[in-house]
């Protein structure tokens, strides 16, 4: 039987935000396709990286980018590391594609040139061989840009019993940018994905004076660490299907009913099960405003349990029978859903 497509909530997590006097949001997860489908022969994977010095001569330039660009030595070091890493981590944590060995495997060198070409397939399947894995996703290029910039501008201090007054602060910006190439090995040792990310994250600060500013950022290896995790992820739900979150809204009241009134007590409770048995009832009003919301909340519920086809049963009811707007649009949403979900089973393994 395959892996449940939908996880709910820990209850810790599953808390509602109150959106408006009327309705609540509920957190869910669901998977979500790769956009590259895996052979179904490969399940056991290792995470490795081609990006180190190979040379003297390398290293020495490493050096000197660091410091030319400001990044400061080893900035560069700790992102490729935090990148592989990344990836196997968020296999792990997010995907039930694979079995991942978290071996972190340092193999062949990297010249000047940014991404190598291929390993021989002999050398992959030999690694493979070695760590009893049927794959590898390699790290093979790796490029960071640090760049900062500052600017003046003013703020208003107010306090009590005295005018207001400005005064003039240095806003500084760093602005941290990664290009990076994967590879993912198969069982053959061949190339069955290649892809070149780029991504980049920005952060503010001010002070006083500009150095002041600085002085507020995080460390440049703490920010090539933070862009290097997100790319790796990325790269991750590119090759195994991954859980997402998202939320659905639950209507709380419905002109004044009981049987809502109700419910929303349990809602807040998270007992989903007596919310639901409290919404059936309602769903048998004879005020269509009443019983559109009641089934739209149990197409939510539904789909919380993973019953897909029960949810869009109810959403229709909402959306035809009583004419509810907000059902025709989470009507298209779990229809795409059910899709969505169709393609991810077909990626996993049969045996899950």
């Amino acid at each position: 039987m395959k892996t449940a497509i939908l996880h709910l909530a820990t209850a810790g997590l599953l808390s509602l935000s109150l959106l408006s006097a009327c309705t609540a949001t509920v957190p869910m997860q669901s998977l979500a396709p790769a956009a590259v489908t895996m052979p179904a022969s490969m399940s056991r994977i290792a995470t490795a990286s081609r990006v180190l010095p190979e040379s003297g001569r390398d290293k020495f330039f490493d050096v000197l980018e660091g410091i030319f660009t400001g990044e400061g030595l080893l900035v560069d070091r700790a992102g490729t590391e935090a990148c592989a890493m990344s990836v196997g981590e968020s296999l792990m944590r997010n995907s039930p594609r694979f079995k991942v060995t978290p071996a972190n495997l340092q193999l062949l060198g990297r010249t000047r040139e940014f991404f190598l070409p291929p390993m021989a397939p002999d050398y992959v399947r030999r690694v493979c061989a070695e760590s009893q894995v049927d794959g590898l996703v390699v790290l093979e290029a790796f490029d960071s840009d640090m760049q900062v910039t500052q600017h003046q501008e003013e703020r208003v201090i107010k306090e009590k019993d005295k005018p207001d007054r400005k005064v003039a602060v240095t806003v500084a910006v760093l602005e941290m940018r990664l290009v990076t190439g994967f590879r993912t090995y198969g069982p053959d040792g061949t190339v069955v994905d290649q892809a070149k990310q780029e991504d980049r994250m920005v952060w503010t600060n001010e002070g006083p004076t500009y150095q002041e500013a600085l002085r507020r950022m995080p460390a440049p290896a703490e920010c090539i660490r933070q862009v290097a995790t997100r790319v790796g992820d990325q790269y991750a739900r590119r090759i195994a299907p991954s859980y997402v979150a998202l939320s659905r809204q639950v209507f709380t009241r419905a002109r004044k009913d009981a049987h809502m009134e109700q419910a929303r007590q349990m809602v807040a409770a998270t007992d989903w099960a007596e919310a639901a048995a409290a919404w059936q009832q309602a769903a048998r009003s004879a005020n269509p405003d009443v019983a559109g919301r009641a089934y739209y909340n149990l197409a939510v519920y539904e789909e919380l349990n993973n019953r897909l086809p029960e949810a869009i049963e109810y959403a229709r009811q909402a959306a035809y029978t009583h004419r509810l707007r907000a059902a025709t649009a989470y009507l298209r949403e779990l229809q795409l859903r059910q899709q969505s979900e169709s393609e991810a089973s077909r990626q996993l393994p049969a045996t899950h």
